[in-house]
């Protein structure tokens, strides 16, 4: 009778001799190294080296010198990033004594840096034994013959992190504006021992269709002589266990063997709502033996990526990427993290807010992030260091360096289902048949993920896909949103091959100077105190707190309205959102609903963002926001379901609530089955408005299954007559100049509504939109954040508002003139305040009320005759200001001179007003 116990407990201790013999070949040699700087590169040029030659400092690795405060102390504050506090860009040397194993003798001794930076170089005194400048991927040194097992050995590292080759100093693989431009070594470091012959690379290639994974296994015979033996394949993983093994026999110094394992009917695909994996076991032996000499682990998944027509299609179905960019902001370590939990985090979030890709733009991550990428069901698109004029001719240096950074990529990373997506780089000019060859290799060597020569650039002919804000058919990204929702990008594309969506959003935030001291890893953020300083000096300190607030809000309202646009945009294939978190650098972009620690700014919940970015996405085309009561609101409803579920005759139910909550109205719509992986019409509604008799805004509610659901505002209005609103009386005079009969007015104790039109006022025009990625980077006018809306004061009882612009604000703002503030008193709030960038922080308004003459003035810069008629919100607020100015709540106190009212208009006052503001001007100067 058969023991099983015996031959369980054999099989065990088989396995425990493996694992025992594996990790013998290691030496992990993190801990204590000797240090010293080298600023002028003397180890290496020559020079005698004075003193003993002992290294006389010492420093823990992993790490870099920021965390032992190397370098030179920065005392200057940095305008335009974040600020480094201890620079340092040179040469660096490390030294570890350590005992090598007798029972290495023989065997091949590799060093293993997981990620240094940048170049990384062995020496034997003066002599370079080994260099490795890769930066995407490990530095592996060999050193056999250098290390001499059984006794003590050195290792003497150099490490010089100046830039190797003429790159793009803003490539986020090392610039100073995100993760800083370190020197020193992250990740695993350690010692491997290998047999003469060994595996150098095991790459696995799934096969969909006919459920198998092909095995390529590349080895490096040293011998000289011809080896025999075996390699041990088995998959497992969900019940699945298949072996196979693998007859091995040949002299050469490099042995490729390619085979292939059928997994069977029952394997599962990995996609991002089943993110199944496999392992890989390879284990090679000589033969005539049972020991295992080598033995390498992978997790894979079994997934398939195609380009067809204008679309992805991902395990034979279309994908649509609904995604970020990833800028390698670290800035509590200054580099990237290396470990599980910190990229199972960032990923958590990700997915929290409904995304299921990231794009890392100029750089490529380190193998946690793909391996939580491959276990949470993320896609990503990994780019070289490359950007701008890293492509220009004439630099054979750095083309060559490009190469082999590629190949080491797809080498390092390329069995990873995640690694959906490979880009050359971003924004790149200059020679495209370079960037073609690049694009040829991949796509001719790894069938695994689909390859673009360049994002929002010139198209190369091997690419297929391609990331971009435009096409040869038009516009195919979204910057801002529109004051209606009846609109897509689908004119753009259409163009026969897939197109992501470059950079979209991009909507600045006035940064939130609370931040200021959660920055204690390498950098500082000086740049904050700068902006900050700047506010304090023009009066403003204690508006800072409600300016981030209602400019995040405005972001919150134009990212819905970005991405909304590009779900509706049925042959686009995703959009990359720049950016879900800020963007330390480039001039400081806060264009995050996160800040760059990922962490929630107060602007939108994960949840609340889940309605309009997820999956399955309720959608409404409109035609405009703003109504008048007797208009009918007319509304398209759609299903963005990019899931695998398919609705069997869905429930979609509507309705609309009033701002207390009531529902106003509500329907159903009737709708056949909706399929999955597209954007399909449920159906039509409408309803009538007047049942709405005074300003209110409402709110459309669309549900799907009762489990889908999203909303959209919009504000009714009665229909006036601007010239009623706009009577003036004995009391009251409405003008749209500063005249002599206006003084008259103010000088009698009476109110002035002095409404000028656009063309009289000096200053910026007005817009809707916060300002483009940064104001420092792009000065774009009008350079304005939003709007911050005093809604407590009573020129608004009869508007309805918040505290920051909304769409009903879209017709005022676009008719509208900023008015320069700083000569008012500081007193003076406007009741309307542009927010100015903060690194001018100028005092805007749009609209204010002040005492001039004993009498009560109130300026509002808006257009009030250009299609007036058509535009309800303005109406509105003309009516709320008009019973505004003529009741008791009306008292000003803040006294003004005429001279500012003169300083922001344009034409000539009248002669009268003109000498006047010149007396005023004199009489000030003297007292001065």
């Amino acid at each position: 009778m058969i023991n099983f116990k015996i031959i369980v407990a054999i099989v065990l201790l088989f396995f425990l001799q493996v694992e025992k013999t594996i990790a013998q070949q290691e030496i992990d040699l993190a801990g204590s190294w000797g240090f010293e700087t080298d600023v002028m590169d003397f180890r290496r040029s020559g020079v005698e080296i004075r003193g003993d030659g002992e290294l006389h400092d010492t420093i823990i690795l992993p790490g870099i010198t920021d965390q032992y405060h190397i370098g030179n102390r920065t005392t200057y504050k940095y305008y335009d990033r974040l600020t480094r506090k201890y620079e340092y860009m040179a040469p660096a040397w490390y030294r570890k004594q350590i005992q090598i194993p007798e029972s290495w003798s023989g065997k091949r001794i590799h060093l293993y840096l997981e990620r240094a930076h940048w170049l990384t170089a062995i020496y034997s005194g003066r002599t370079e034994v080994n260099r490795n400048d890769y930066i995407s991927v490990p530095h592996i040194h060999d050193l056999t013959g250098y290390l001499k097992p059984g006794q003590e050995n050195i290792i003497d590292l150099m490490i010089d992190n100046r830039y190797q080759y003429n790159t793009h100093k803003w490539d986020h693989a090392h610039t100073e504006f995100t993760q800083i431009n370190w020197n020193g070594v992250i990740g695993d470091m350690k010692l491997v021992a290998l047999d003469p012959v060994y595996m150098d690379d095991l790459q696995l290639y799934p096969d969909v269709q006919r459920q198998q994974v092909t095995v390529c296994l590349s080895l490096v015979n040293t011998t000289g002589k011809p080896f025999m033996g075996k390699a041990l394949l088995e998959v497992t993983g969900h019940g699945l266990e298949v072996k196979k093994e693998v007859e091995v026999a040949s002299a050469d110094s490099i042995i490729s063997l390619e085979t292939t394992l059928v997994l069977g009917k029952k394997v599962k695909l990995w996609d991002e709502f089943s993110p199944d994996l496999y392992q890989l076991q390879c284990s090679l032996l000589s033969s005539g033996s049972e020991e295992v000499k080598q033995q390498k682990q992978l997790s894979f998944g079994m997934r398939e990526v195609k380009a067809v027509g204008d679309d992805i299609l991902l395990n034979g179905h279309r994908l649509h990427l609904r995604g970020t960019v990833n800028n390698a902001e670290f800035p509590l370590t200054g580099h990237v993290p290396m470990d599980d939990a910190s990229w199972e985090h960032i990923f958590n979030i990700l997915k929290s807010y409904g995304m299921n890709h990231m794009r890392f733009h100029s750089w490529c991550p380190p193998a946690a992030c793909f391996r939580m990428a491959d276990k949470m069901g993320v896609y990503l698109e990994v780019e070289m260091p490359m950007w701008g004029a890293d492509a220009k001719p004439g630099d054979e240096a750095r083309n060559d360096f490009f190469r082999r950074e590629l190949k080491a990529i797809l080498k390092e990373y390329g069995n990873h289902p995640s690694f959906l997506l490979y880009c050359n780089g971003n924004e790149l000019e200059g020679d495209f048949d370079f960037l073609n060859e690049l694009t040829e290799y991949g796509r001719s060597h790894d069938n695994r993920r689909l390859f673009s020569g360049s994002t929002a650039r010139k198209h190369v002919k091997a690419e297929q896909f391609y990331v971009s804000h435009r096409s040869d058919k038009g516009s195919v990204t979204i910057y801002e949103g529109r004051p209606m929702t009846d609109w897509d990008i689908n004119a753009g594309h259409g163009t026969g091959q897939p197109i992501i969506s470059h950079e979209t959003g991009q909507r600045c935030v006035y940064p939130d100077f609370s931040e200021i001291s959660a920055y204690t890893g390498p950098v500082e953020a000086r740049n904050l105190e700068r902006y900050r300083d700047s506010l304090a000096a023009h009066g403003m300190e204690n508006l800072a707190v409600d300016f981030f607030r209602v400019s995040g809000q405005q972001t919150r309202i134009e990212y819905k309205d970005v991405i909304e646009g590009q779900l509706r945009s049925s042959l686009s294939s995703g959009f990359q959102l720049l950016s879900l978190i800020d963007f330390p650098g480039q001039g400081y972009a806060p264009v995050g609903i996160l800040n760059a620690f990922w962490k929630s700014k107060g602007i939108i919940t994960p949840e609340k963002f889940r309605e309009f970015c997820a999956p399955s996405v309720a959608l409404l085309r409109f035609q405009k926001r703003a109504f008048f009561n007797d208009e009918i609101f007319s509304g398209k409803a759609e299903l963005y379901n990019y899931s695998p579920s398919r609705f069997r005759r869905p429930d979609v139910r509507w309705h609309v609530t009033d701002s207390r909550g009531t529902t106003l109205y509500s329907g159903r719509i009737s709708c056949k089955e909706i399929s999955n992986y597209g954007v399909y019409p449920l159906g039509e509604f409408e309803f009538p408005l007047n049942r709405i008799t005074s300003n209110e805004k409402l709110t459309v509610h669309l549900c799907v299954d009762k489990k889908i659901t999203n909303s959209w505002d919009i504000w009714v209005y009665p229909r006036k007559q601007v010239k009623e609103i706009l009577k003036s009386d004995n009391q009251v005079l409405f003008t749209t100049s500063y005249t002599a009969e206006a003084r008259r007015y103010l000088q009698a104790g009476k109110s002035v509504v002095l409404l000028p039109r656009p063309e009289a006022v000096k200053g910026r025009k007005s817009n809707f939109h916060n300002h483009f990625w940064n104001p420092i980077m792009f000065k774009w006018q009008p350079l304005t954040l939003g709007c911050l809306i005093h809604k407590e004061q009573p020129m608004f009882a009869d508007f309805v508002t918040d505290e920051f612009v909304d769409w009903q604000w879209w017709d005022i703002l676009c008719h509208a003139k900023v008015i320069e503030m700083n000569a008012a008193p500081n007193a003076l709030l406007p009741f309307i305040q542009s927010i100015d960038t903060y690194q001018h922080n100028h005092k805007l308004g749009i609209g204010f009320e002040a005492k001039l003459h004993g009498g009560k003035l109130l300026v509002l810069a808006i257009d009030t005759e250009n299609k007036i008629d058509q535009r309800p919100a303005s109406l509105q607020l003309l009516q709320s200001i008009s019973n505004y100015v003529r009741s008791e709540a009306f008292r000003p106190v803040v006294d003004i001179d005429e001279a500012f009212v003169a300083s922001f208009l344009t034409p000539q006052l009248d002669n009268e007003i003109k000498e006047a503001v010149q007396d005023e001007f004199l009489n000030s100067f003297q007292n001065k």
